[in-house]
């Protein structure tokens, strides 16, 4: 590993108040990878500026790419792949946020047009979220304010504008489950943040309970299925990606994390049947709220792996060897 990039790492890596800055990993194939995020110590006075490195040969050599001549600042928020091509959302101007695409095997970064993808006016530190699955795809920034910027992909590979799962009922950042290039999932706040709802919403929505959202049109509409979640309880649920060339389409992962007053944990559940019924796999109890599962790959059908953050400076690795049913803590 190049020295400069151990020296990256190894400074987040001791920041163990401040998980959220630490450097992310994405890998596409078992050769091309990236790391990514953002170079900023919290002391410093200095803004801090997106940074990127590449491999093309499973990791062995490492390659860091130059992020202000692509219009990246700040920080990088996420990564995905689809058919080919590699996927970033990073910080583009001081509230807006872009897109960039590159051939897995390739360091010639573009950017690609959207509609507006907007940093909230307050709240807690921005998020992003991009979702693929067959020729769809789905982009989402925003905090705990709610979704400020959303994109959906047509099967034409232009992004457009996308009202998200939870538009009409109070905007919530809430990223979808995809079982298909069709079919979603979504677990929306009504109300959101600001308790906002459209006019019309069914009666039976009441303000802050949490309802389970599908579509089956790409995500051009959402409809409220069913209530979900205990009483006095915080739910979240989101989808855990895994590589979509070694887990079947059917397969979907999501984390449900539980809050009751300082007591938390995290759930992996799995559906093998299309999101018609769901197994908890996996129950970690943590002690920071936003601790999660990190994305479930699969070498094969049966071998998966997973990084869980269990507390602020500590993560561990789960492994599965009945294609995600069952997991256990790894000693290595």
């Amino acid at each position: 590993m190049p020295t400069a990039l151990q020296t990256w790492v190894n400074v987040y890596g001791s920041l163990s108040d401040f998980p959220q800055n630490q450097p992310d990993i994405y890998f596409a194939n078992s050769a091309d990878g990236w790391i990514y995020g953002t170079i900023h110590v919290p002391a410093s006075s200095s803004l801090p500026i997106a940074e990127l490195w590449a491999t093309h040969d499973g990791g062995r050599t490492w390659s860091q790419i130059v992020t202000n001549t692509l219009g990246m600042r700040y920080q990088i928020l996420t990564m995905s792949s689809s058919n080919g091509w590699a996927f970033a959302v990073a910080w583009h101007t001081e509230n807006a946020f872009g897109l960039w695409r590159v051939p897995v095997a390739s360091n010639t970064w573009q950017r690609v047009s959207t509609p507006t993808l907007y940093q909230a006016a307050g709240g807690s530190t921005m998020e992003g979220a991009l979702v693929f699955r067959g020729d769809g795809g789905w982009l989402m920034v925003g905090n705990d304010r709610g979704a400020t910027g959303l994109a959906r992909m047509t099967p034409s590979g232009r992004w457009v504008k996308w009202n998200g799962p939870c538009g009409s009922v109070g905007h919530s950042y809430a990223v979808p489950v995809a079982s298909s290039s069709t079919d979603l999932l979504d677990v929306c706040t009504i109300g959101g943040y600001g308790g906002d709802v459209a006019t019309g919403t069914p009666s039976d929505l009441k303000m802050n309970t949490d309802w389970l959202f599908s579509s089956n049109d790409g995500g051009v509409k959402f409809t409220p299925l069913r209530e979900v979640g205990d009483s006095y309880t915080t739910q979240w649920l989101g989808g855990v990606d895994s590589m979509a060339s070694s887990a079947p389409s059917e397969w979907i992962f999501v984390e449900k994390l539980v809050q009751r007053g300082q007591s938390s944990i995290q759930r992996l559940e799995i559906s093998r049947d299309d999101a018609k019924s769901w197994t908890t796999v996996s129950s970690v109890k943590s002690d920071v709220f936003n601790s999660f599962f990190g994305p479930v790959f699969f070498t094969s059908k049966g071998l998966g792996s997973e990084i869980v953050l269990t507390t602020q400076n500590t993560s561990s690795l789960f492994i599965s060897k009945d294609g995600g049913l069952r997991w256990v803590r790894s000693d290595t």
